[in-house]
């Protein structure tokens, strides 16, 4: 998904959010209370990123609210000096809230006994009730409104951003073998290692974007219109395989580094035609992961040019030499930088 889809997703999120208030502010006024106000307040809350998420946070929100109105009520006659209970009700409302449970938003039970006490309503039992009623049905209506209109949907997101992260693999594979077919020198190399490692960070996006992805398609109606072929990439499997070719590229920009640390390299285009290779079966993986046929086909003649060009005779020497620099590459990796050090 682009830029200017995602864009249009806030905008569509955002009149989803206005509907609902409006929604919510009318049964408000069917219902009636002091505090009409409470009611769109909690729907726009429940208009979130994902199905799953509004209906849990409208739970963990019904939740904090009944703490919070009980918790002021008990502080409210048990201490009859306002400050007193204002401070007691928000220590007491954050140590409450630190349970797991009520994840992120776990200062609403202070802040509600908070408002409760300080607007002079903890003593007035159908004020409370009214609270209560009306947060719950603007949670409801917010995470109805998400629910069936155009419900948030972010698998092709995920799709997207590994095929994005193939992409820039195969691109940084191509970029040393054209440096290795016309020879290369350290110089050349530490810019192919920066660039293989600042990959790692994309890894992680991708990741985050395919496990949000995958929790969007949750309790979510239109779950049953995805074509599998728009998302084949949108699996954890896809990022671990993705993310094996990541590290296998750093690997072996480190290597290349290392031999040209020793003297500058003259052209090697056997090697440059095999970082090729490989650059092709990135794409390759890409492009038909989760298809019938799957990306062997179009990878079985590299593997076997590789496996061809393999010296047996040297090859313990190689897998030595690879196991050191690799271990020094994630000690390097692990070791902060000099300007960090002096942060």
């Amino acid at each position: 998904m682009g830029r200017h889809s995602r864009e249009q997703e806030a905008v569509v999120q955002a009149l989803k959010a206005a509907l609902a208030a409006v929604l919510a502010l009318l049964a408000a006024g069917a219902i009636g209370g002091a505090q009409p106000f409470l009611a769109p307040y909690a729907a726009v809350l429940a208009v979130t990123t994902t199905v799953r998420r509004s209906w849990s946070g409208a739970a963990r929100q019904a939740a904090m609210l009944v703490v919070g109105v009980v918790l002021a009520y008990g502080v409210g006659l048990l201490v009859p000096s306002t400050p007193g209970a204002l401070a007691a009700v928000v220590v007491v409302g954050l140590l409450l809230g630190r349970w797991r449970r009520f994840g992120g938003d776990r200062e609403w039970i202070a802040i509600t006994g908070l408002l409760l006490i300080v607007n002079g309503v903890a003593g007035h039992p159908a004020l409370l009730v009214s609270w209560v009623v009306l947060s719950v049905v603007g949670s409801a209506i917010g995470a109805t409104v998400n629910t069936l209109l155009l419900p948030p949907l972010h698998l092709r997101d995920a799709h997207d951003a590994v095929q994005s992260l193939a992409g820039d693999i195969a691109l940084r594979l191509r970029t040393m073998a054209e440096g290795v077919r016309e020879g290369w020198g350290a110089g050349d190399a530490a810019g192919w290692v920066a660039h293989a490692r600042a990959v790692r960070a994309a890894v992680r996006r991708a990741d985050d974007a395919v496990w949000f992805g995958r929790e969007s398609v949750r309790w979510n109606p239109r779950r049953r219109s995805i074509r599998p072929s728009d998302v084949r990439l949108a699996v954890p499997e896809a990022v671990e395989r993705v993310a094996r070719l990541s590290e296998r590229t750093a690997q072996i920009a480190v290597l290349l580094g290392d031999i040209a640390d020793l003297a500058d390299q003259d052209a090697d285009p056997g090697l440059a035609d095999l970082l090729d290779q490989l650059a092709a079966a990135v794409d390759a993986t890409a492009d038909r992961f989760g298809t019938p046929e799957g990306p062997a086909e179009a990878i079985a003649g590299s593997a076997a040019e590789v496996h061809r060009r393999r010296d047996p005779e040297i090859e313990p020497a190689q897998v030595r030499a690879t196991c050191v620099v690799t271990v020094a590459d994630a000690l390097a990796d692990l070791t902060p930088s000099s300007g960090q050090a002096g942060g």
